[in-house]
């Protein structure tokens, strides 16, 4: 049976062993200091790992056309309302993820998503649902907050329900409320063709009410992304960004050690 190469095996850094040894000389002033053997992951496995990262946040995500800059990474730790084409989104969230370590959790939960979630626990009471999602109740999710509360930025995609629901709009108002009263970041999507406003399942006057003080990035439907072609892995600043929480490990090789986290 062949063996798991944890690294890329043409890695010219790690030669597929998937990690490399850190310098054991650390020179303080004029004193040389000798630090037990210790390695740290390769670049080629980070890079892995924060694609594997985008994928579990948003499926698809990085078959996203690369593009050379966004506005999106200014706002990872803050509220957003964005207006978006789909392909627009896609690209740009893309160059966010990708520049992020592979421990940042983010996650794209559609308005159906939020439905699903909150149905489980009216199930649960045993009241009797007249939505047709009925049948999708989750088993993963029991609670609202079970889905909404873990990520460090939570993303709402709106306009996927399509069946009408009157508790839409209260359940994305709790659904906010919740992330405010954690301090956790939230980004609002709706499409240009379809915005938050009056007529759209998930408006209402509380929930504009709710955003009415949160930065509004709106893209007109007709801009599509500026493409990057020559970018199809993570660049060498989202390694450099990741490099922070690379792991050590002991020289008996037992244990990781984090050096920093996100939020």
């Amino acid at each position: 049976m062949n063996a798991i190469v944890p690294g890329d095996p043409e890695c010219s850094d790690c030669h597929g062993d998937g990690v490399v040894l850190v310098p054991m000389i650390e020179v303080l002033g004029a004193q040389q200091i000798e630090h037990p053997p210790a390695y740290r992951r390769c670049k080629c496995v980070l890079q892995k790992d924060i694609l594997n990262n985008v994928e579990r946040g948003m499926a698809g995500l990085t078959e996203a056309p690369a593009v050379p800059t966004s506005k999106l990474p200014a706002y990872v730790s803050k509220d957003l309302w964005l207006t978006a084409t789909t392909p627009w989104f896609k690209a740009h969230l893309r160059h966010t993820a990708v520049r992020q370590p592979p421990t940042w959790y983010f996650k794209v939960v559609s308005d159906a998503d939020l439905i699903t979630a909150w149905l489980a626990s009216v199930a649960l009471k045993g009241q009797h649902i007249l939505d047709p999602d009925a049948a999708l109740v989750s088993m993963t999710h029991l609670t609202l907050t079970d889905l909404v509360s873990p990520p460090h930025l939570l993303i709402l995609r709106l306009g996927v329900k399509a069946a009408r629901n009157v508790a839409t709009s209260e359940v994305l108002l709790e659904t906010l409320q919740i992330r405010n009263h954690l301090h956790l970041p939230t980004w609002v999507w709706d499409q240009p063709g379809h915005k938050l406003a009056e007529g759209h399942l998930c408006f209402s006057p509380s929930v504009e009410d709710f955003l009415s003080d949160w930065a509004h990035l709106s893209v007109a439907a007709s801009d599509s992304p500026e493409l990057d072609p020559g970018a199809g892995t993570p660049a060498e600043g989202s390694v450099a960004a990741a490099s922070a929480f690379d792991f050590t490990l002991s020289s008996m090789g037992q244990g990781k050690k984090k050096k920093g986290g996100a939020k």
